[in-house]
């Protein structure tokens, strides 16, 4: 029989026998993912040049254009409008490499991983230090920024060359499209559809869903949205650079004035009243004789100025204006006010009868340039009757 003494040293020795815990399981590592596509996919990408990298975006600071040089990137986000909570729980990137384009997208799988995320992008912009963006200037790239300095680690952006497709895309397209968000320039400038995408709208909450359940599944659909966004970023270069080196190809005026207008904000005059003159015969001659007009103003070509306004006159194109543009270079410039109260008179005539009948804000802007139009002819007879009192003297 088991005495009392040694029940207490087997309950002891038990007691001191640990446990063994169950094993934790192993975290997942940083979700990589790697796709190639082939250069031909890109229409032209290869033919891009700096000078029409620079036609188009007057702001571009690089002083090459290398496509191994370039990282397109576009994040997916835990909310829309940016915020000190919003992060970026996908990266995508792009960037050519033996003749192929390399789509490489990361995903965090918890909050825990957003550092080695963020080094991982650092690492591929030291590679690649010209980013390409759309709507990243403002909102990516800040983004990315910030995150950056809440992980303790430094990056920036502004050190080297940025393009932001879509104030490019605004400037040329924008006339005809009215919005220019990527799918509407995917259907309406590169002629493709997507099929079945998830509106980004939904891609937040994708990732909340994701961190509940822990089903990868649910972010296959986020996957492929920022796939697509980022193979149509290098096709957008490569069809807004074709665009500044051909105007005359474009089908649609409205991008060609685009174009023209882009040219002369970044100081390329020849080649932009290049566009406006292709316009002649389209339904954007009134706006591009206009733009024309103002140009030769500028530079004091009064000539010029004088032939673009006749010919606006003789097309009954854009209203009172060049009548008034005509009359200021005649009492301005040639000193024959006989002629400036003519064409004076000639704008007058039209703006009243396009002055609306109802009141409101347009015809208290027209009622104010009636005013400005009726102290421009009184100038203009005082100045005739000193010249011919002088004349008699």
């Amino acid at each position: 029989m088991i005495s009392l003494r040694d029940k207490l040293k087997m309950v002891s020795t038990s007691s001191n026998v640990k446990k063994e815990e169950p094993a934790k399981p192993e975290r997942e590592p940083l979700f990589m993912e790697e796709s190639r596509v082939p250069l031909e996919m890109f229409d032209g990408i290869e033919r891009v040049t700096l000078e029409e990298i620079r036609a188009c975006e007057p702001a571009f600071t690089g002083n090459r254009w290398d496509l191994s040089e370039l990282l397109f990137l576009d994040t997916e986000t835990t909310g829309l409008s940016g915020g000190a909570g919003t992060l970026a729980f996908e990266i995508g990137t792009g960037f050519f490499e033996q003749g192929d384009f390399h789509v490489r997208q990361y995903v965090i799988r918890d909050y825990s991983q957003e550092r080695e995320m963020l080094e991982a992008i650092s690492a591929l912009y030291k590679m690649h230090p010209t980013v390409i963006t759309f709507n990243g200037k403002t909102f990516d790239l800040p983004l990315i920024e910030s995150r950056c300095i809440m992980n303790g680690l430094r990056i920036s952006f502004a050190a080297c060359p940025q393009l932001d497709l879509l104030h490019i895309c605004r400037r040329v397209f924008k006339l005809r499209l009215g919005r220019c968000n990527l799918s509407t320039l995917e259907q309406a400038v590169l002629g493709t559809e997507r099929e079945d995408d998830l509106p980004g709208a939904l891609v937040p909450q994708r990732f909340f869903d994701y961190l509940r359940t822990g089903e990868f599944a649910l972010i296959r659909d986020v996957l492929r949205h920022n796939y697509d966004d980022v193979c149509s970023m290098p096709k957008l270069v490569a069809k807004v650079a074709a665009a500044f080196r051909a105007p005359e190809t474009l089908v649609h005026p409205e991008d060609i004035y685009g174009v023209g207008r882009t040219l002369m904000r970044g100081g390329h005059v020849q080649e932009a009243r290049q566009c406006y003159r292709i316009l002649g015969r389209t339904t954007m001659a009134g706006s591009a004789r206009m733009r024309l007009a103002e140009s030769y103003k500028k530079e004091r070509d009064w000539a010029e100025t004088e032939k673009v306004c006749e010919s606006m006159i003789r097309e009954g194109q854009n209203g009172s204006w060049p009548y008034i543009e005509l009359s200021k270079y005649y009492e301005h410039h040639v000193r024959d006010y006989e002629k400036a109260d003519q064409m004076a008179l000639r704008a007058l005539n039209m703006m009243l009868n396009a002055l609306p009948i109802s009141e409101g804000a347009e015809h208290d802007k027209q009622q104010a340039e009636l005013e400005g139009l009726y102290k421009r002819i009184r100038r203009i007879r005082k100045k005739s009757e000193r010249q011919e009192q002088n004349g008699v003297l």
